[in-house]
């Protein structure tokens, strides 16, 4: 891929407001990762090295389930961002994350964002305001299945049980 279509991808994968300049910033903090079809990018449980932006290729989303087995949740394709959370916090990767086919991707180090935000880099800034929209959306999106389970429960189609423990969940883990 050029520099010109990089900072085209990076501004339209991570933050449309980015100038040239900015997006050019972000490129070179991070470090080019190639993986053939089958790889890990990443296992549920893992500590965070930083998030990844898939350029080219698929690859699978998925969470262990309770009987040990792994659920696809979704297959991403390229160009998408993975693993934003990690880029943030200091939690455990919340699912794993393999190639479908040959990827190629770049991944922006939690050492490497810490040094731009140290430094007071408006593209760091950038990317934090773009991360907030998609986890606010994603937010979003939860709650409309809450209120669908809930509906569900309602009529005493929805397993209640589950539907219980995912309230409690959120109102637990998810405060500020």
């Amino acid at each position: 891929m050029t520099s010109s279509e990089l900072v085209k991808t990076f501004r339209t994968v991570l933050c449309p407001t980015l100038t040239g300049d900015q997006a050019m910033e972000l490129i070179s903090a991070t470090v080019p990762v190639s993986l053939p079809a089958g790889d890990l990018v990443f296992r549920e449980g893992e500590k965070s090295n930083g998030l990844f932006i898939l350029l080219r290729g698929s690859a699978d989303v998925s969470k262990q389930a309770g009987d040990g087995t792994a659920k696809v949740l979704v297959t991403l394709k390229g160009p998408t961002v993975v693993g934003e959370m990690g880029l943030i916090t200091d939690h455990p990767r919340s699912a794993t994350v393999r190639a479908v086919s040959d990827c190629e991707l770049h991944l922006l180090t939690k050492t490497q964002f810490a040094r731009m935000l140290e430094a007071e880099r408006l593209a760091a800034y950038k990317l934090i305001a773009a991360i907030a929209d998609v986890l606010a959306r994603r937010v979003e999106i939860m709650d409309q299945k809450i209120l669908a389970l809930g509906a569900s429960e309602a009529t005493g189609s929805a397993p209640v049980g589950e539907l219980a423990a995912l309230r409690a969940k959120l109102f637990t883990e998810w405060s500020f």
